[in-house]
């Protein structure tokens, strides 16, 4: 019997990011069960990259060989390409996968939904619902995907309830934390970093962007700290600076609490750790002397053996952002046996629910313009009272509630468990027929001097669009509203898209029947090279632009 075949889209699986963590674990189990054949197109891989040789299965670079000018060319056309669409087609026919996984958000992701392929492969595509409501278009592609897999309960049950059950929600599938977040004795990893062991920590680990709220933190923990009058205690910022997002140094400078605050430096020559208060992006290493310490980064991190051991410098996590698709730290926080606070809003309500962690009240929440979700505002007294409350119980009572902890992410985070749901959908996915008959449409000529957009649309839907499913699209639909107004936006995919065009700055422009009619001309042309491509391997080899390599 021939094994069903896999295609994961994912980050590079030898990378330290969430995403590249949950394929890497998810794609072990796969392989070892001997029960697929699997492949990677690794997105910010790059084909030289020795790393490659690490991956058990089949791989495919998604970046460019610096060296081949024309592949570069093509690769920089296209935003989207950075997340895999100039790759993915060619992947596709090369490895002919029955079902294609992915895990990312849906402007990653929104390549697979258009592509020529879409109707011969199965797709099962767990996108990082953070916020509510989704986006009418990013509803319509979850219902168009066979499978959709989340990574909360809470998103499972807004996609459910958004949706009217059009989406085939099959619940959620969470990652957890590696083997090495475990519980440490605190007074040795603590003299370890040179730190007093009577100390206590406030932790958290979470990048410097935007929608990590460092401000509500810091005046938090400053608020807690001028009502208490507590000189034991800390707030530690494993985080990224400078990045995309906050001007930490005012922040720290605003709340008085530089004496308070410490951060994670890793030298970028000699790879050494130390903790230190704020010293701006760079300083002197203690280590080997060069100015070449910086807080840490996605590209200058820690392994995990390192960052288990910061977790459990902490008395406490908190998480305090205005969303999350997950939020891994606060599971890998959990495993070590440390004590949860986060916001009361998206994903981490599971964290409340399921580690019974402590809820930052939202005082309110706020519609962001780019996607059309409400973000929350995290209620700064919700915070300081916890942590109030925290501090004024007995160092027993917050080994116990730890113990409770990791008891709890036992019972609710296993990726043996996670990988379980992922294999369920594989199995009962149907096998993809490659070699069906040829499928290409002639290309016709639609007049555009109809008496009507709607005349109009209707014969260009039917001359054009080669996927049934999709001709009641979001997409389609939100084209005929882009002619009626006389405006549009580009999107990441090369599509119309009126309101929302996610971080996408363009201006509105106008269109015309003629300008939709060459677009989706294009496609259908488009299309059709790739059907005769399926049907002639050969024809891949005279095309450098449909086949790389």
């Amino acid at each position: 019997m021939l094994k069903k075949k896999v295609l994961f889209l994912t980050e590079a699986t030898y990378l330290n990011t969430g995403y590249a963590t949950y394929a890497k674990h998810v794609m072990d189990r796969l392989h070892s069960s001997n029960k697929y054949e699997i492949a990677e197109l690794s997105i910010y891989g790059p084909p030289k990259d020795p790393r490659r040789a690490s991956i058990k299965w089949k791989n495919y670079a998604n970046m460019p060989d610096p060296d081949n000018e024309d592949h570069v060319k093509l690769y920089n056309k296209n935003p989207i390409n950075q997340f895999g669409a100039w790759r993915f087609d060619r992947v596709c026919l090369d490895f002919q996968p029955d079902i294609v996984l992915s895990i990312r958000d849906f402007w990653m992701d929104s390549f697979v939904f258009h592509s020529p392929f879409r109707n011969i492969f199965s797709w099962c595509w767990m996108p990082t619902v953070d916020a509510e409501p989704q986006n009418p278009e990013w509803i319509d592609m979850f219902a168009d995907a066979e499978y959709i897999l989340t990574y909360s309960d809470w998103a499972n049950n807004i996609l459910e309830k958004q949706s009217g059950g059009k989406i085939n929600t099959l619940g959620s599938a969470p990652p957890s934390a590696s083997k090495h977040f475990f519980p440490m004795q605190k007074s040795i990893v603590r003299k370890e970093f040179g730190l007093e062991e009577d100390i206590n920590i406030v932790g958290t680990v979470m990048r410097n962007q935007r929608r990590k709220l460092f401000p509500v933190l810091f005046e938090s923990f400053g608020e807690y700290l001028k009502r208490t009058k507590d000189t034991k205690t800390y707030l530690y910022c494993h985080t990224s600076y400078p990045d995309n997002g906050w001007n930490l140094a005012e922040l720290i400078h605003s709340n008085n609490i530089s004496s308070r605050v410490l951060f994670t430096y890793v030298c970028n020559e000699c790879k050494s750790v130390e903790i230190s208060h704020f010293n701006d992006a760079r300083k002197q290493c203690l280590n080997c002397k060069k100015f070449s310490s910086c807080p840490s980064s996605v590209n200058n991190g820690l392994n995990d053996e390192i960052l288990a051991k910061v977790y459990n410098l902490f008395d406490i996590y908190v998480q305090c952002a205005n969303c999350e698709g997950f939020g891994l730290p606060q599971v890998e926080a959990a495993a070590c046996g440390v004590p949860i606070a986060c916001t009361n809003y998206s994903a981490m309500v599971d964290v409340i629910n399921k580690l019974e962690a402590r809820p930052i009240q939202v005082s309110d929440c706020y519609k962001e313009l780019e996607t059309g979700c409400n973000r929350a505002v995290p209620n700064r007294d919700s915070l300081t009272s916890i942590l109030i409350e925290f501090f004024n119980s007995s160092k027993e009572e917050q080994r116990i509630l730890g113990a409770k902890t990791r008891k709890l992410f036992e019972e609710y985070y296993n990726w043996d468990t996670t990988s379980e749901k992922w294999m369920k959908i594989i199995d009962s996915c149907p096998t993809a027929n490659w070699k069906q008959p040829s499928r290409i449409k002639p290309v016709v000529d639609i007049p555009i001097d109809q008496k009507t957009n709607e005349e109009f649309m209707d014969n260009l839907i039917e001359a054009y669009i080669f996927n049934p499913k999709q001709k009641n699209s979001y997409v389609i639909k939100n084209t005929h509203k882009d002619l009626n107004r006389g405006t549009t936006k580009s999107s990441y995919s090369g599509y119309m898209v009126s309101e929302m065009s996610p971080f996408n700055d363009s201006k509105q422009i106008p269109i015309s029947r003629s300008k939709i009619k060459d677009h989706f001309k294009n496609t259908l042309n488009n299309f059709n090279i790739w059907e005769k491509a399926r049907q002639n391997r050969s024809l891949l080899k005279d095309n450098a632009e449909l086949w790389l390599g």
